[in-house]
């Protein structure tokens, strides 16, 4: 994928020191990549960069060996102009697989990777949606799709940082409780600095998530063809090299995504309600389910004794209590619905007259 924009000096570098002149020798795929851009693609240090691996897969593949033309990818189309329709190399690893992008002078193959942005944090901190994140200190980057949705809504504690990078190290220090940053960055860091100590979760929305795959010059269809069938052989190496860098590969979770709706809710049975507050709160005394053996203590002889008043007693006693005979009042533990419902469960087990 191309990487964001950044506020960087506009230097014009186009590090095509590997571009012969005269061509490149027969049987050999020319890839465009970025020369700093981990953990898609570099030209220094001991990792190549996921592209550049999925680059190398496919060129194998094919049976070609690969050369590399180095170009900053924060040009945006301008780095394809100068690279792709230039002619300096053949195919550029990590376009938007979507339709209207560049499709004049580009095609792109069919996806092989989503990327898009993530929430790192913690373990602990389990995130369903985006209101999850309201107790919690949040990092994002700078002019992103991250920030400007986060910006719409209220009641968030988010702090801004220049880079996906600076968010990550301040969720390092606990100077926040989660970054809501680009994924592949966040996977990466989290992989090699922090040694997998944070989950890392893709985040679906609009701008927030998007396929990539390989582009070519419009009419080179004998080579896309080529890299087609070379991409469906090379599903789990892909992914196995994208799990390396540590990129996100779960499925994306839409935490803007309106709740279902909560299923009906059961009609509950008042009698066998008070039965159970009853055989919890009252049945050390009065016996489980009202059956005391104890005239003085059977519930089931209330309306034998008090007639017409036994709703009356009931609730005199069971919230202020007989503290002669030791009975407690109950108003400061039960809830008055809770109170209905034991009244309910009483009345189904009255003797007859």
């Amino acid at each position: 994928m191309i990487r964001r924009l950044r506020s960087l000096p506009l230097i014009v570098v186009a590090l095509a020191a590997s571009v012969s002149v005269a061509g490149p020798p027969a049987g050999t795929l020319r890839l465009c990549a970025d020369p700093d851009n981990l953990p898609f693609s570099s030209a220094n240090g001991p990792e190549r960069g996921l592209y550049l691996d999925v680059g190398a897969l496919v060129a194998a593949d094919l049976g070609m060996a690969t050369d590399v033309v180095w170009w900053r990818s924060f040009y945006g189309a301008r780095a394809v102009r100068n690279t792709l329709l230039a002619d300096t190399c053949d195919a550029y690893v990590g376009l938007p697989a979507e339709a209207g992008y560049m499709d004049r002078r580009v095609t792109i193959s069919r996806p092989f990777l989503d990327v898009g942005y993530a929430i790192m944090a913690l373990p602990s901190l389990v995130v369903t949606r985006l209101d999850d994140l309201k107790p919690h200190r949040l990092a994002v980057e700078f002019r992103t799709p991250a920030q400007s949705l986060l910006a719409s809504k209220d009641g968030f504690n988010v702090s801004t940082f220049r880079s996906a990078e600076e968010a990550v190290e301040a969720l390092g220090r606990r100077e926040v409780d989660a970054a809501f940053v680009w994924g592949p960055t966040a996977g990466y860091l989290n992989a090699r600095r922090f040694a997998g100590a944070y989950r890392v979760v893709p985040v679906a929305g609009e701008g927030l998530q998007w396929r990539v795959g390989i582009g070519v010059r419009k009419g080179d269809d004998a080579l896309l063809r080529r890299i087609e069938q070379a991409l469906g052989h090379l599903e789990t190496e892909i992914r196995r090299a994208a799990g390396h860098y540590g990129f996100p590969l779960a499925a994306a979770v839409d935490l803007t995504a309106s709740p279902p709706p909560a299923p009906p809710t059961a009609a509950v049975d008042p009698v066998a309600a008070g039965r159970g507050i009853f055989n919890q709160h009252c049945s050390h005394c009065h016996s489980p389910n009202a059956h005391s053996p104890e005239p003085t203590r059977d519930l089931r002889r209330l309306r034998l004794r008090y007639g017409d008043r036994m709703t009356t007693v009931f609730y005199e006693t069971i919230t202020e209590g007989r503290s002669a005979k030791g009975m407690p009042p109950w108003k400061e533990i039960l809830k008055d619905d809770d109170i209905a419902r034991v009244l309910k469960f009483l009345e189904s087990v009255q003797s007859s007259p």
